[in-house]
């Protein structure tokens, strides 16, 4: 595990840009000791602040960093004054005043020049947490676990999202401007609609709910409509519309998952999804048994299988120390 991580991957994974690999790092070094969960915070703190402190540059990002550049050289060159300092002075507010400029002109030239915008640079991301939140426009967001968007400007003349992970969006419509995802190298565009986008290093799954979208990946394309959906894999030139058969894709949005029916694999594979769980199927008899319950999901796996359990007299269900099998 590495012992030190710099700070633009910190901030790569804040604004959603992280590579898969990168954002395993970031997770890992972040639970590796409270000093670095106490840092990345610090590093979050000071990127909001100072996306809120942006303003549009008189400069050019090239002569803006050849300025800081300067300034930061002309400042080395300087002797270390030492100053006494009044005790009526809070020297706390000082230093996090100092630490926090410093740090919010820093960044703020880090992302202009990522953005190649002027306009706000607006992110959130969630780690072990779901979050809602609304957007300019009155379009609402439901960000799953791990993961995270980001979006320029006010929604004026555009709107136009970055996702990295998973995320329904609740679409308020605007014939005149449409709202756009890009997630992987796919570019997803909503009609006024409701939808469900989950990516991963090498797929990407769109599920319509509402309305329709258009699918995109460089000259292909495909429109989706109310409960259709479609599954792209790395390099897949073709893509395959496919009916959306189940609701558990909801499961973080509503906090409950809704079976329906639904094959016993397709639960398993959410719900190992859904708890970070290992749960295996031994008896390849019962993977296609079909399932009908609604489960909560705050409540614990334990409980989860014996539900499951029940529905079905002859499933067996056992604890190991690597997960659970279901026999």
């Amino acid at each position: 595990m590495k012992q030190h991580m710099s700070e633009d991957i910190l901030i790569k994974y804040i604004l959603g840009e992280a590579s898969e690999s990168e954002r395993r790092d970031v997770e890992t070094w972040i639970a590796a000791s409270n000093a670095n969960a106490k840092k990345f915070e610090d590093v979050k703190t000071i990127l909001e602040t100072s996306k809120r402190l942006a303003q549009v540059s008189p400069l050019s990002e090239a002569e803006a960093w050849d300025k800081f550049k300067a300034k930061r050289a002309e400042h080395k060159r300087k002797p270390t004054q030492i100053r006494s300092i009044n005790s009526h002075t809070n020297w706390l507010r000082v230093a996090a005043a100092v630490v926090l400029l410093v740090g919010a002109g820093w960044i703020s030239y880090y992302l202009y020049q990522r953005s190649g915008m002027s306009s706000q640079l607006i992110s959130f991301s969630t780690i072990n947490n779901i979050r809602v939140d609304t957007l300019p426009d009155g379009s609402i967001v439901h960000l799953n676990k791990h993961s995270a968007i980001s979006y320029v400007g006010n929604f004026k003349s555009q709107r136009v999202v970055k996702l990295t992970g998973e995320a329904f969006f609740e679409v308020k419509h605007n014939q005149y401007v449409p709202f756009t995802v890009n997630v992987n190298d796919i570019t997803v565009k909503d009609i006024g609609t409701a939808f469900n986008i989950k990516s991963k290093e090498q797929s990407t799954q769109v599920i319509v709910e509402s309305g329709i979208v258009q699918v995109s990946k460089s000259s292909n394309s495909v429109r989706l409509n109310a409960s259709e959906m479609v599954n792209i894999k790395h390099g897949d030139q073709q893509f395959k519309v496919e009916k959306s058969t189940d609701m558990l894709y909801g499961y973080y949005r509503n906090n409950v998952f809704k079976a329906n029916d639904v094959p016993l694999w397709r639960l398993v594979e959410i719900l190992n999804e859904a708890y970070n769980a290992d749960i295996k199927i031994d008896n390849n008899a019962l993977r296609n048994t079909s399932i009908t319950v609604t489960i909560r999901l705050q409540d614990s796996l334990e409980n989860i299988m014996e539900l499951i359990k029940s529905t079905t007299p002859e499933m067996r269900i056992e604890q190991t120390g690597q997960g659970i099998v279901i026999k």
